[in-house]
């Protein structure tokens, strides 16, 4: 009791700290994006968002300027912004845009060949790469942690993939009020995409004391779901206790971790 209590405590506490996360970093839109920019150069210009949010671009100029590239990341994902940028001359770059995930994006730049030169233009690209740009393989380390539905305060579930599979905890009430403390006991193999619905089979023990435990397993129900990030997803509980659909936030991850990473 103990145990469930503190952990139900760590799901309303650490709700503001996760809100702050949730900006940070975004992935669908993950894919290649190719196309070109016009101003005072031109050429053509490669965008690659990955599974983690980071963006890198590479422009190619047609007009003998060279080739100009940067890094950056997702600044928002709805509407998806971006950011690319290079200080170094003379391989100065400065890129911002915006656009539909996996569909076409479009932005300004601005490129520097010397230290007082200044070329800037706009330019337009669209997904070329696999799937779409929309599906991507989630990184086992930032699935891992607590996950909860905001509307759902007091409830929520521990995540953890293992070098094998993907393991779900619930805890929870049941439709009587009491705690309800649910485990998969079939769950997908490693690894996992985003935009794929996956199903888990959930288990409760029936049996045994604080003293005595005994594994005794009765079948629940089921978890259908499917990541849309590293840090959000879309589920449905379906058991003994009836059903809810869950808009999932990760709450909180593995310490030393970054945000997708």
């Amino acid at each position: 009791m103990r145990v469930l209590n503190v952990l139900k405590n760590v799901f309303v506490g650490l709700c503001m700290a996760a809100g702050i996360s949730q900006i940070a970093t975004a992935q669908t839109g993950a894919g290649t994006y190719t196309g070109s920019y016009s101003g005072a150069d031109h050429g053509s210009m490669t965008l690659s968002i990955d599974q983690n949010g980071a963006v890198s671009c590479s422009l190619s100029s047609a007009a003998g300027n060279g080739k100009y590239t940067g890094k950056g990341g997702v600044v928002s994902q709805s509407p998806l912004v971006f950011s690319c940028r290079n200080g170094d001359f003379p391989n100065y770059l400065s890129l911002t845009g915006s656009g539909t995930a996996g569909g076409t994006l479009t932005g300004q730049y601005i490129i520097a060949p010397t230290a007082t030169d200044r070329l800037q233009g706009n330019f337009t690209v669209s997904a070329s790469g696999s799937g779409g740009g929309t599906t991507s393989q989630l990184d086992p380390k930032a699935i891992t942690g607590l996950w909860y539905d905001p509307a759902y305060n007091g409830t929520g579930f521990n995540f953890l993939m293992t070098d094998a599979n993907f393991i779900a905890t619930y805890y929870g009430r049941n439709s009587s009020g009491g705690l309800l403390w649910l485990i998969s006991t079939e769950a997908p193999s490693a690894p996992l995409q985003t935009g794929t619905e996956y199903a888990l089979t959930l288990g409760a023990t029936t049996s045994g004391t604080f003293s005595t435990p005994a594994y005794q397993m009765a079948n629940w129900g089921h978890l259908n779901i499917t990541f849309t990030s590293c840090t959000t997803a879309k589920a449905t509980l379906n058991g003994l206790d009836g059903v809810q659909y869950l808009n999932l936030q990760r709450l909180g991850n593995v310490g030393g971790v970054g945000a997708c990473q």
